[in-house]
């Protein structure tokens, strides 16, 4: 059961990694970013194929079990992920606002414009 796990753990790490590759090829993921999602994918790869190396760091950081180390940067991983979508979408509603208002402003001013042109 353990290998059947293992071999979709790989199937899906090999989508995601050529997704990332066609991100960066139209130009929607920044070189920073590949190289990002890049090592998450190979250390992925790494702990899947020698699942050992979770108890070093787990050692290293003084922790008790090698698992517990890889859900604990998952969670600190997700939550700097949420952290950026937040901060992005903040931004996206900024730019609304500024955009609605100037759209705003000129319909009112093309208004004034025509009714002048009437008068």
């Amino acid at each position: 059961m353990a290998y059947i796990i293992q071999i979709l753990a790989v199937v899906f790490i090999i989508f995601a990694f050529s997704r990332v590759i066609l991100r960066l090829k139209d130009r929607h993921l920044t070189i920073g970013e590949f190289f990002f999602w890049s090592l998450l994918w190979t250390v992925s790869l790494i702990i899947i194929f020698v699942p050992s190396t979770t108890k070093l760091f787990a050692d290293v950081l003084g922790i008790g079990r090698g698992i517990d180390v890889v859900l604990y940067l998952s969670i600190i991983i997700l939550f700097y992920l949420l952290f950026r979508l937040y901060v992005k979408a903040e931004n996206i509603e900024h730019g609304l606002t500024a955009l609605t208002r100037e759209l705003a402003i000129r319909a009112v001013q093309l208004q004034k414009n025509k009714n002048k042109k009437k008068d």
